[in-house]
């Protein structure tokens, strides 16, 4: 029986006690700062009236389905009466999961999350007014990353999320 007790020097007993902290750590992370996370939570709600009061939120949490594990990053985003738009680097891991699965997005905005439905930005008056709202909502912070000024072409990538 001695075999058992120790693999290699380890004790069976620590392996099995610590085998079960990184699933119950994946389980529960929300995403922090930068890092992305696994969870989303917030109660899912109904298509609000409006996504101006998007305005009141500094940052937003997006989820994006992979094959099998979610994505969910803190982001920045503005709103519209009918739809709310998110701006990324076009390589990034989260941009890639939403441009392969548009239909499984949901986002979280305060204690409540919507499923939305992301397409990309393309028509050029909608990017300018997109943009115009991420220059007044996120100037200072957005001339602090370019050191200058920000115009349209530093948008890469815009998604409009829209209600499903």
């Amino acid at each position: 029986m001695g075999w058992f007790n120790s693999i290699g020097g380890v004790s069976v007993r620590r392996i099995v006690c610590l085998s079960w902290i990184p699933w119950v750590l994946c389980l529960a992370c929300g995403p922090v700062d930068e890092y992305p996370g696994l969870r989303l939570g917030g109660t899912v709600s109904e298509r609000p009236e409006s996504f101006l009061f998007l305005q009141d939120h500094e940052v937003i949490q997006l989820e994006a389905w992979g094959v099998v594990f979610p994505r969910v990053v803190n982001i920045w985003g503005v709103g519209a009466p009918d739809a709310l738009y998110v701006w990324g680097d076009p390589d990034s891991g989260w941009a890639t999961r939403v441009a392969e699965r548009p239909e499984s997005v949901r986002v979280r905005l305060g204690d409540k999350s919507y499923e939305v439905r992301a397409s990309p930005v393309t028509d050029p008056a909608e990017k300018a007014r997109v943009v115009a709202s991420y220059q007044a909502k996120y100037g200072s912070s957005l001339k602090a990353m370019y050191g200058r000024p920000t115009t349209v072409d530093d948008f890469d990538l815009l998604y409009r999320l829209t209600p499903r």
